[in-house]
């Protein structure tokens, strides 16, 4: 009977010696001094998001340094689509203050966040960056901002104040020999040609437990051939913004936000 009641004495002081809590690392409340778990752990029930945006050509995913056909019938190759989104917003959250989306470095990926993907059955947004920021110290910005210098590199322009807004560059074979030796460069900047953007009835789609994710696409065999206001990359090739460069700058604008939509 004596071994019995010690051996009961030391099962109950071991069981006393254990701190109850949480245990599980991924739990909100994880009790890193927990040594038993005693089922109190909560998870985060907010769901991440991701937006990614596609470019397409023909109703078919664009390649960089592909050959695709325009309507005037020139091969035409992208080498480069990148553009600034910010301030992505339902009216009432703001998701963003400025993402680069860069098709060459990040594929077709334009931010991530940590929202509640519910919330946003629509979005209104900037391409471009605001007037502040575009006018502000790039150095100065947080290093995991798209803003900073750093990470912003040739989407700042050194010569001029502020950001570029978007940047398309690739080569067309406007002699139908297979050269490519037509270059073509927009780069759109300045507070005149920030322009807005906005997505409804939007569709998201579940790619992990607590992930949803909103696919866009940008169509550039729209953006060049758009009724109306269609660009010829013999004659119409390379923009930076100034002042005499205005007609094709808003051309360009004008077709890109046309071209970025909802599939």
């Amino acid at each position: 009977m004596k071994i019995i009641f010690f051996i009961l004495i030391v099962i109950s002081t071991l069981n006393g010696c254990k701190k109850k809590g949480c245990t599980d690392e991924s739990a909100e409340n994880y009790n890193a001094n927990a040594t038993h778990n005693d089922g109190s752990c909560t998870y985060s029930t907010i769901d991440s998001i991701k937006i990614h945006i596609t470019p397409v050509f023909n109703g078919l995913d664009l390649y960089l340094d592909s050959s695709y056909n325009t309507i005037e019938g020139y091969g035409v190759k992208f080498t480069t689509i990148s553009f600034f989104m910010s301030q992505l917003n339902n009216q009432e959250d703001t998701i963003n203050m400025s993402s680069i989306f860069d098709f060459r470095e990040k594929g077709t990926l334009l931010l991530g966040a940590a929202k509640d993907y519910k919330t946003y059955s629509e979005l209104q947004g900037l391409v471009g960056v605001d007037p502040i920021n575009n006018h502000s110290d790039p150095s100065a910005f947080n290093t995991d901002s798209d803003l900073n210098i750093e990470n912003a590199g040739t989407m700042h322009w050194s010569w001029n104040t502020g950001y570029i807004f978007i940047k398309l560059e690739g080569k067309a074979d406007t002699l139908a020999n297979e050269t490519f030796n037509h270059n073509f460069s927009f780069h759109i900047g300045t507070d005149a040609l920030l322009q807005t953007c906005s997505f409804e009835n939007l569709s998201w789609e579940q790619t992990g437990e607590n992930e949803h994710t909103l696919n866009l696409q940008l169509d550039l065999s729209s953006f060049l051939a758009a009724e109306g206001n269609a660009i010829d990359l013999k004659d119409e090739f390379l923009t930076h913004s100034n002042n005499s460069e205005q007609l094709l700058s808003d051309k360009v604008v004008t077709n890109f936000i046309n071209a970025l939509s909802v599939p």
